[in-house]
C-alpha cells in the first residue's frame, strides 16, 4: 500500500516523520515546500495513492476529498490525524480500502487513540467486504454488501449458496511486475515471486499476468518462469513506463535509469497493465530480482 501524508503544520510534520519511519512506501507533502494549496495537492494525488493521510481537522479533509469520492470498491483509504496526534480517524474505505487496519497500525506507532466507526468493527462482527478483499476477491454488486453486512450485524442467518440477495465474489486480477539482472535464472525469479506472494498471503498460482520492460523480452529466465506457471508476459517500452512513473509519482533508481533508460521497472510495468491498480506489494528487492504486485481495481 502506497501512502501519502499531507502536513500543514510543523507539529504535523513531526507526526508524519514518526509514521514514515515505521511504515514503508510513505510520501510526505509539506505545505509551503511541496504545495501551497492543499486542494491542488489532493486533486493531483487522490487517484494515484492507496491511502491518503491528513494531519489536519476532519472538516478540512472532508472538503478536500468530497469532489473525488466515487465508490467504496475503488476509493483509497483516507485517514485523519489531529494536529496534536491524539486521535487517528478512519474516514473513508475502512474495509475495502484498508483504512481501518491502517488506522490501528498508525495509532500504535504514534500512541494515539484509534477512531473506527464502521458498525461491524465496533460490534466485533465479521464484515463481508473486508473478508473478500483480504482474499483478493471483489464483492459485487455493491448494494448487496450492505444487505449482508446488516444481516450479520443483526444476527440474522447468511447462506453461502442460497437466498434472495446474492453477493458474487470475483477474483481480482493480480499482476506481477518483475525486473531482473541480465541472465538471472528461472529459479531465482521463481523464488523471488514466491516470496513476494507469501508477503500478501497469496500463492504464485494466483498471478494472472507478468509484466516487465521490453529490453527483457529475450530474458530466458523470465520467459521460462512465465512458461512454468502458464502465464503471459506483457513487455512495455521505456516511454510507456516513463508515463506511468509520472502518472503515479513512482520513485526511481538512478542506477537502473542509467542502465535501462527508466528507473522503475517492476512497479511501472505492473501498473501499465491496468486502467486502475492498487498496490498489493510495493517494490521488493530479492537476489538479482525486484518484484511488485498489483491488484486490478
Amino acid at each position: 500500500m502506497r501512502k501519502i501524508i499531507f502536513s500543514i503544520t510543523d507539529n504535523g510534520l513531526e507526526i508524519a516523520k514518526k509514521i514514515s519511519d515505521k511504515l514503508d512506501s510513505c510520501t510526505i507533502l509539506i505545505k509551503g515546500r511541496d504545495f501551497d494549496k492543499l486542494r491542488d495537492a489532493v486533486d493531483k494525488n487522490f487517484k494515484i495513492y492507496d491511502a491518503l493521510i491528513f494531519i489536519s481537522a476532519t472538516g478540512i479533509a472532508v472538503r478536500m476529498i468530497a469532489p473525488h469520492i466515487v465508490s467504496k470498491l475503488s476509493d483509497p483509504a483516507v485517514i485523519v490525524i489531529d494536529e496534536q496526534g491524539r486521535h487517528v480517524i478512519s474516514l473513508l474505505s475502512g474495509h475495502v480500502g484498508g483504512a481501518n487496519a491502517l488506522t490501528l497500525e498508525i495509532a500504535e506507532i504514534i500512541k494515539a487513540e484509534p477512531v473506527i466507526t464502521t458498525a461491524t468493527d465496533v460490534s466485533n462482527k465479521f464484515a463481508m467486504d473486508s473478508f473478500a478483499y483480504q482474499l483478493g476477491l471483489k464483492p459485487e454488486p455493491k448494494e448487496t454488501i450492505k444487505i449482508i453486512n446488516s444481516a450479520i450485524l443483526n444476527g440474522e442467518p447468511v447462506f453461502v449458496t442460497a437466498g434472495d440477495k446474492v453477493l458474487n465474489l470475483t477474483p481480482l486480477k493480480l499482476i506481477a511486475g518483475i525486473g531482473c539482472k541480465r541472465n538471472t535464472s528461472k529459479e531465482l525469479i521463481k523464488n523471488a515471486v514466491d516470496e513476494a506472494c507469501k508477503k500478501i498471503g497469496q500463492s504464485a498460482d494466483r498471478i494472472s499476468l507478468i509484466a516487465s520492460v521490453d529490453i527483457k523480452s529475450d530474458e530466458i529466465g523470465l520467459i521460462e518462469f512465465a512458461e512454468s506457471i502458464g502465464k503471459d508476459i506483457k513487455f512495455f517500452d521505456v516511454e510507456t513506463l516513463r508515463n506511468t512513473i509520472k502518472r503515479y509519482n513512482l520513485s526511481e533508481s538512478e542506477f537502473v535509469k542509467k542502465a535501462v533508460g527508466v528507473g522503475n521497472i517492476c512497479e511501472s510495468a505492473a501498473l501499465s497493465c491496468v486502467e486502475n491498480g492498487k498496490f498489493a506489494l510495493t517494490k521488493k528487492k530479492f537476489n538479482n530480482v525486484t518484484v511488485a504486485l498489483i491488484w486490478e481495481k
